[in-house]
């Protein structure tokens, strides 16, 4: 579940290509994604995470090539910093590294009309990183020229360049992040890196959620060696880099070792539907290793759980619940998942946000999916008082009866609509605004990034990197 967030990281699902993979989970692409999840809930909101790269399915163009712009401004700073790991010192080995990535990568990724490229010449090559972390040595390098196209290298320590294995490409970022599987696979473990250019801050944010959002208070983390690397990682943590006022990248680690069970009570509140206990302790283990509340003694409650139809799934149905955390407030946030009757698990970006406490909030959310096409079931979760909602689009009004505030209706396609909960006198108890049109990195638990880019301009540096 956990192990693919979402990520966030479907910002250039086109821009990259993939190769075979020789170890368990050692390179895990966030955002994931959220159909590929089996250990953890999560997404993302990113998911996924690992690298902040997607595998391209699709081989590159034949057209043309066509000359390198500039590089973007934005990437300099990481392109002009110095090789940065255990191995920086090692000129024979990135010399090495160089070459195989232009002959590898440069090979089939040569064309700077395809978008992201690499250099056929090492010597328009850098080597962004070189060492060993934990029990993986790991390589990282990128093209100096037009949109950059990175490679990432890995093997076991003490292997030599020639050795390590190519485990895909991707556009490069302004700061990386990379986590990879470690252990003997009894004991699994995971390993993590943030790499930043030089004179960047890395800083660690601790959070105050409520029934309304998440505010973060930033502390500076040492990085003595210039980059920020875990070798074993047994908490999560939000980091981010940043380079003056520029944010240039937030991530979240995550233990391989889920934890701990949370101990909440399966029981839905107000009877909104029937008790799941191992689903209710897989989402409630989800939700707090999101929030990095795992271990703080966070109390969950469960707002809903039932059957549910479930496209693609093993029986065609599977078991749903959402687990909320409470806060100081009443409310919290709220994450929703799904298991079918082989186990696997899945979640829809609309199962997470934050809410008021049960007895005030309206949760609105499309159903997770397990085939390409979208569940056409929509739930809603209103104080259990309610025994009707009003669904109002277009100045239409269609009513959706509810049993102790739950109940839902179908429907395809992207909707959009302002929903009312109502008691048996016609009071209204709580009101809600659903949409589907989310943007494609959107993690409701991190609002910034449910918020549409706003589009800005390339700016390019005609002096470009240096080796």
């Amino acid at each position: 579940m956990i192990d693919e967030l979402r990520a966030t990281l479907d910002r250039h699902a086109d821009d990259v290509r993939p190769r075979p993979e020789p170890y368990a989970r050692v390179v895990r692409l966030r955002r994931r994604r959220r159909q590929q999840r089996v250990t953890v809930l999560a997404v993302v909101f990113v998911l996924l995470v690992t690298t902040p790269t997607i595998w391209l399915l699709t081989p590159p163009g034949d057209g043309p090539h066509q000359p390198a712009a500039s590089v973007p401004a934005a990437l300099l700073p990481l392109l002009r910093s110095p090789t940065r790991g255990s191995l920086a010192g090692d000129a024979a080995f990135l010399e090495v590294m160089r070459r195989r990535t232009a002959a590898e990568v440069g090979s089939v990724r040569g064309n700077p009309g395809d978008g992201p490229y690499m250099p056929t010449d090492p010597d328009r090559i850098k080597v962004l990183f070189a060492g060993d972390i934990g029990s993986r040595r790991y390589v990282l390098t990128a093209g100096m020229d037009g949109w950059p196209l990175k490679a990432a290298f890995l093997g076991d320590p003490g292997e030599g360049p020639e050795e390590l294995y190519q485990t895909g490409s991707g556009s490069l970022e302004a700061a990386e992040e990379t986590s990879f599987g470690t252990g003997d696979g009894v004991h699994p473990e995971e390993s993590f890196l943030l790499l930043g250019p030089v004179g960047a801050v890395y800083e660690e944010g601790q959070a105050q959620w409520s029934s309304t959002g998440v505010t973060r208070t930033w502390h500076p983390v040492e990085v003595p060696d210039g980059y920020y690397a875990v070798v074993e990682v047994t908490r999560s943590q939000r980091l981010r880099v940043r380079l003056g006022d520029t944010v240039l990248r937030e991530v979240q680690t995550y233990p391989a070792d889920p934890g701990a069970a949370v101990g909440l009570d399966p029981k839905p509140y107000g009877g909104r539907g029937t008790a799941f206990p191992d689903v209710a302790e897989q989402v409630g283990s989800s939700l707090l290793r999101l929030t990095q509340l795992a271990g703080t003694g966070a109390t969950l409650r469960v707002l809903w759980s039932s059957q549910v139809p479930a496209p693609g799934a093993a029986g065609a149905t599977g078991r749903a619940a959402t687990v909320q955390v409470v806060t100081t407030d009443g409310g919290g946030p709220y994450f929703t998942g799904i298991a079918d009757a082989d186990g696997n698990w899945r979640d829809h970006p609309t199962g997470s946000g934050f809410a008021a406490g049960p007895e005030q909030a309206l949760i609105v959310m499309r159903l997770p999916s397990y085939a390409a096409e979208d569940n056409q079931r929509l739930q809603i979760i209103a104080p259990p008082a309610a025994v009707r909602a009003e669904l109002v689009r277009d100045g239409q009004v269609e009513e959706v009866p509810l049993t102790k505030g739950a109940g839902w209706w179908t429907e395809a396609g992207k909707v959009t609509a302002t929903v009312r909960a109502y008691d048996a006198a016609g009071n209204l108890l709580a009101t809600a605004e659903f949409t589907d049109l989310l943007p494609p990195q959107c993690d409701r638990l991190n609002p910034p990034t449910c918020q549409a880019p706003e589009p800005a301009p390339s700016t390019p540096d005609a002096i470009g990197p240096t080796g």
